[in-house]
């Protein structure tokens, strides 16, 4: 499906002239070394051990400092085919071993009137308040988005939405429908972070609405979306087990204030899964103070699953973390952080970790 997609707006941009084509890129180089935590062995690190990323299972552990794990260089290009029509196509590609180039975007955007647009293609799921920009390292005030919030499997859907915004008074209100479904085979996180084996995860009957409000001071952003989930595991010398139809429901509520040279953003989200007896619960806050071309942060996260009679392997960590960001250049930064995780699960996880991490983050 997606090779399709990128295919046909590809064909379509071979009658565009080169006037009607932007190009833009961004970059990110990630180094870091987990450190000073648990002495033992997760899958095939040797802990200490730290998830930079769940989606592209990108774990540092104690042998190395690392800048394969989450460096990564993005492109995007888009076609003006008349003023209503455009296409737009976003590639990345990561440093990371067991990843390769994903489009994360490619869709066609039409827009009816000034206020009402339909998308079809490919697209990022809007589950998070930097959904859109979460590779963008740029856009970020951390090295990273906090991952006891940005921890899921599947980050982007091939379906469409509709978009209407408006303007009331000093406030921007936009509201979002959208639809669609990915599948993944043999799932990076959940080979690496999870099972250890190939485990194929389909997310299908995607539907979900959003709506986000903002002005020069405030933003807020609130979602929900509900999708089945087709899940076939392969555990080696084993017969393959598989769940199809588990229904999911997810609910989102994010915040962010920029007043004067204070930086605030907060987020929480819930993960349900009833016939499974599942539910998670997660939020993160952050408080930073912009000091010319400096900005230091701190800021918690924590993640937690319920304990319940028949889900009883709950994953529960909190993470405190610092950061210092640098805008030394138009277009460039650079930036240092510190986290500590405290691993409370009730099986054998990831366990206490620290970990240093510094990114060199472009737009261009």
């Amino acid at each position: 499906m997606k090779k399709l997609i990128v295919a046909i707006l590809l064909a379509s941009a071979g009658a565009a002239s080169a006037g009607d084509l932007t190009v833009s890129g961004f970059a990110t180089l990630t180094g870091g070394k987990a450190y000073d935590g648990y002495q033992g062995e997760f899958f095939d690190n040797t802990c200490p051990c730290f998830i930079g990323n769940y989606e592209h299972g990108a774990i540092y552990d104690k042998n190395q400092f690392s800048f394969a794990k989450e460096s990564l260089v993005g492109l995007q290009g888009k076609y003006q085919f008349t003023d209503q029509l455009s296409g737009t196509v976003q590639g990345v590609a990561r440093a990371t071993k067991d990843s390769h180039f994903d489009v994360d975007w490619a869709y066609l955007s039409y827009d009816l009137s000034p206020e009402l647009t339909v998308q079809v293609g490919r697209r990022r799921l809007p589950i998070y308040a930097y959904s859109d920009s979460v590779y963008v390292g740029y856009t970020l005030p951390w090295v990273r988005v906090p991952q006891d919030i940005y921890g899921w499997e599947v980050g982007a859907y091939n379906g469409a939405n509709v978009s209407y915004t408006l303007s009331l008074g000093d406030w921007a209100v936009r509201a979002n429908l959208f639809a669609g479904q990915e599948n993944t085979k043999n799932n990076i996180e959940m080979r690496n972070i999870y099972y250890g084996y190939r485990v194929d995860d389909a997310w299908k009957h995607i539907l979900g609405s959003y709506l986000d409000v903002s002005n020069d001071v405030f933003g807020a952003r609130l979602i929900y979306m509900q999708n089945s989930i087709d899940l076939t595991a392969f555990p080696p010398d084993d017969v393959p087990s598989v769940a199809n139809g588990v229904r999911q429901r997810i609910i989102g509520l994010s915040a962010s204030m920029d007043y004067h040279n204070w930086l605030v953003r907060m987020e929480a989200n819930s993960f349900m899964r009833p016939s499974l007896d599942y539910r998670s619960r997660s939020y993160t806050a952050t408080v930073g103070y912009r000091w010319g071309n400096f900005t230091p942060l701190i800021g918690y996260s924590s993640y937690k699953e319920k304990l319940t009679d028949t889900y009883t392997a709950a994953q529960i960590d909190t993470t405190r973390f610092a950061a210092l960001r640098w805008d030394f250049r138009k277009n460039m930064d650079l930036k240092v952080q510190y986290d500590k995780v405290i691993d409370r699960s009730a099986y054998d996880f990831t366990h206490d970790a620290k970990m240093i991490s510094a990114s060199l983050d472009l737009i261009f």
